[in-house]
């Protein structure tokens, strides 16, 4: 598929993913989305401001990371902002990551993805098709090279493009045009340099040369770079706070993500890119990442264990740590870890699902027990997280607690979408629990759920 219509399907992937979040959650065939609690922090530290400022309340706002190279950053299915690997990785600073999540931010707070499902719904069965039929043919005239040229989209060596089709694209890009004058608002509102968002509009201005040559202005879904540059030049100039710079901090935690996905990611680069003689954190941190993926545990331990001599009681090192140790069946060494871990981030979900991963893989009734306990204060906050309700039905048959097994796994059929099963099992459930108990009445609100919902033809 080529960049142009790839866009253009997306809009619709957009519209059904704001109507369907738990899928889009879940990435069922759709986003490989990793979970890392470092580098959720990291941004979330880096966003809280912004999303402050834009009158959002930043507990309701979701960081979804997307295994992706391309350099892509959008929100669907609520407030939950997607931003891929590849994006992370190619930005220089904490102030170009922030300046593109300012505008990702403009469009939760503009309401976009609610208008853009109305102006979908405006639209006939038939347009709806001859929009999809258009983005094709709009492809193949991108391809052909439909020029560049002349006052719209339609005349001599351009594709024709139906009404409804510009109708809506040029929707898009008012909504555009919006989140980059939200954007700029909210840097303003908390001192912050609209620099990085310049700087990585460039950036991105030199990718779409390279990979995409000449477009027509009117079949994108985003105002031509050029204009946008334009926009940020403008408000580089009149900014107070323009040559603001990072803070050492926030530095240190974008290098150190950066160098996280890299070791993880590309292991070989990053081996090549941190020399064994850089003594930096960063660089340490990824070369012990890109040795445990390269299959050197030995030495990827060594290099973990001198930050952790140097830094006792960083979490995300001794939750790394653990995850080397399990990840190569030492199950049992990686629990003291992963409990460290957990002790310096009592409240991060993603961290005690993992823990109780490893309790569960050791096989001892003292460890099911303790996994569970962690599996349902990580309920909490990962209620979305199928593993946490797969790991919570072993722990809980381990247990000999079949009604709360039965909801677990009523919990589990949901987010697969398994209509009967869910129902299956929460009626085991209901019939297992304590009648008015939260766990009687979570099964009972399942039933009800299911009920409620469409059945698909």
């Amino acid at each position: 598929m080529t960049t142009v219509s790839k866009r253009i399907f997306t809009l619709f992937c957009l519209a059904l993913l704001a109507l369907a979040p738990l899928r889009a959650a879940q990435g069922q065939g759709r986003l490989n989305l990793i979970r890392d609690a470092e580098i959720e922090n990291t941004i979330r530290t880096f966003v809280t401001p912004i999303w402050k400022a834009a009158g959002l309340d930043p507990s309701a706002v979701e960081i979804m990371i997307v295994q992706d190279n391309s350099l892509n950053a959008f929100v669907a299915g609520g407030q939950r902002i997607f931003i891929n690997t590849g994006l992370i990785m190619r930005t220089e600073t904490p102030n170009q990551l922030i300046g593109v999540l300012a505008h990702e931010t403009g469009h939760i707070a503009g309401g976009h993805l609610a208008r853009m499902q109305e102006e979908l719904n405006n639209l006939s069965t038939m347009q709806i098709l001859e929009m999809i039929l258009g983005a094709g043919a709009m492809a193949g005239g991108a391809v052909s090279g439909g020029g560049t040229g002349g006052p719209g989209p339609t005349g001599p060596g351009k594709t024709p493009v139906p009404g409804s089709v510009l109708a809506f694209l040029h929707y898009s890009q008012t909504q555009e045009s919006s989140a980059d004058q939200a954007a700029i608002t909210f840097l303003q509102r908390t001192e912050q340099s609209p620099k990085g968002a310049l700087q990585f509009l460039r950036l991105l201005q030199r990718d779409e040369r390279m990979l995409i040559g000449r477009r027509d202005p009117y079949l994108t879904t985003h105002p031509l770079t050029p204009d946008r540059i334009a926009t940020f030049e403008e408000a580089v100039a009149h900014s107070p706070y323009a040559n603001t710079p990072d803070s050492p901090k926030f530095l240190d935690m974008h290098h150190r993500m950066v160098a996280k996905l890299m070791g993880f990611i590309t292991p070989a680069s990053a081996l090549q890119h941190f020399q064994e003689g850089d003594r930096s954190v960063q660089a340490r941190y990824a070369r012990a990442i890109a040795l445990y993926r390269s299959g050197g545990l030995g030495s990827a331990l060594l290099t973990l264990d001198g930050l952790l001599k140097e830094m006792p009681n960083d979490p995300y090192f001794h939750e790394l740590r653990g995850q080397m140790l399990f990840e190569n069946g030492r199950a049992a060494e990686s629990v003291a870890s992963y409990r460290r871990a957990v002790q310096l981030l009592p409240g991060i979900g993603v961290v005690k699902i993992d823990f109780a991963r490893a309790l569960l893989e050791t096989n001892q009734p003292d460890n099911d027990r303790e996994a569970v306990r962690n599996l349902e204060q990580a309920a909490q906050t990962e209620s979305g997280s199928f593993d946490l309700w797969r790991l919570s039905s072993v722990g809980y048959a381990r247990l000999n607690n079949p009604g709360m097994t039965s909801l677990a796994r009523a919990e589990m059929a949901i987010l697969r979408g398994n209509r009967s099963e869910a129902q299956a099992h929460a009626a085991a459930a209901e019939r297992q629990l304590q009648a008015g108990t939260p766990a009687w009445q979570r099964a009972q609100d399942i039933k009800a759920y299911i009920k409620s919902r469409p059945r698909k033809n």
